[in-house]
């Protein structure tokens, strides 16, 4: 079939205009939008293509919760000691013996105490040790050693009067003796069900100043006494590095030796460099006095001893 000219005029010009039409249909996932935008007071048309958002899932990572130490775990480690004014217990009461003269009780064990005691209370034996000094000679508290339980007998064939009581030695871990104190069981003896580890600032600096065992030698699972306190803002579960102290060198241009191996003059001799601390473990109090603090070693990496500093632990 043969198109007039008129025809085929018309669709040499529409033809392009279809297919441009079509193409820009399929292409287009979204319709345009049009925004007005004037400039130098002229009303322009600007088509601004659309982009379609869709939801994304974000993953933040969190740091590590510390974790929770329930009770049971640490109990068998933890001690019964305390650390206190020497002067609070000058006038407490002492074991003055039993009925055969012994110098020496153990669990199941009678005797004499000075004084009246309350039959519905159980108290606690301790004897009192030497005072702790910090590095520049303060008295930091003495040391106050339990020793075990006892409770007034009620065995009829016991006298008792106004100037002495008989007791029981329900249980103990060390033996008892003539002049140890009985004293009622601290209101803080209880200890929390769980511990929570508590990072301290790196700044906090302190020492250990001895194990509780008056072992010279701290390893893992020991509990010692370390020179901060409540007024160093040390709570319980507070968390502390401990590092090996690096020892001193001499040097001079015939040899260099570690001060500690040298000779009475040289040991006197000011130390020319020291090596620098190692971390060795971990340690975490668990009671807070004023002044100190017990705490467990809970990681050792090496032998450990009183000499022994400890920073801040953070994480």
């Amino acid at each position: 079939m043969k198109l007039k000219p008129i025809t085929s005029l018309i669709l040499v010009f529409l033809l392009p205009l279809l297919v441009n039409a079509n193409t820009y249909t399929k292409q287009q996932l979204t319709p345009p939008t049009i925004n007005s935008k004037t400039t130098d007071n002229n009303d322009k048309l600007m088509i601004k293509r659309s982009k379609k958002l869709t939801p994304t899932v974000r993953f933040t990572i969190k740091k590590q919760a510390a974790p929770i130490i329930p009770l049971p775990v640490l109990s068998s480690f933890l001690s019964k000691d305390h650390i206190i004014n020497a002067e609070l217990v000058k006038n407490a009461p002492r074991i003055l013996g039993d009925s055969v003269g012994s110098p020496r009780f153990f669990a199941d064990d009678i005797f004499y105490a000075q004084g009246q005691y309350s039959q519905d209370k159980v108290y606690g034996i301790y004897r009192l040790g030497e005072p702790y000094h910090s590095k520049t000679g303060e008295i930091l508290g003495s040391a106050l050693t339990f020793i075990g339980y006892a409770t007034v007998s009620n065995n009829k064939n016991l006298p008792t009067n106004s100037l002495l009581t008989a007791f029981d030695l329900n249980s103990s871990v060390r033996e008892a003796q003539q002049g140890d104190l009985l004293l009622a069981i601290p209101e803080f003896e209880s200890l929390p069900a769980y511990f929570t580890p508590v990072a301290v600032n790196e700044n906090v600096k302190g020492h250990i100043l001895k194990a509780l065992n008056h072992a010279s030698i701290i390893g893992e699972w020991d509990t010692v006494v370390i020179d901060k306190g409540k007024r160093d803002h040390i709570e319980v579960g507070s968390m502390f590095s401990i590092l090996r102290p690096g020892p001193a060198l001499l040097i001079n241009k015939a040899n260099i030796i570690y001060q500690e191996d040298g000779d009475v003059f040289q040991k006197m001799q000011e130390m020319d460099l020291t090596i620098p601390s190692q971390r060795v473990g971990q340690l975490m109090v668990f009671k807070v006095y004023e002044k100190v603090s017990i705490a467990i070693v809970i990681k050792a990496h090496a032998v450990m001893n009183a000499n022994f500093s400890i920073e801040g632990l953070t994480f």
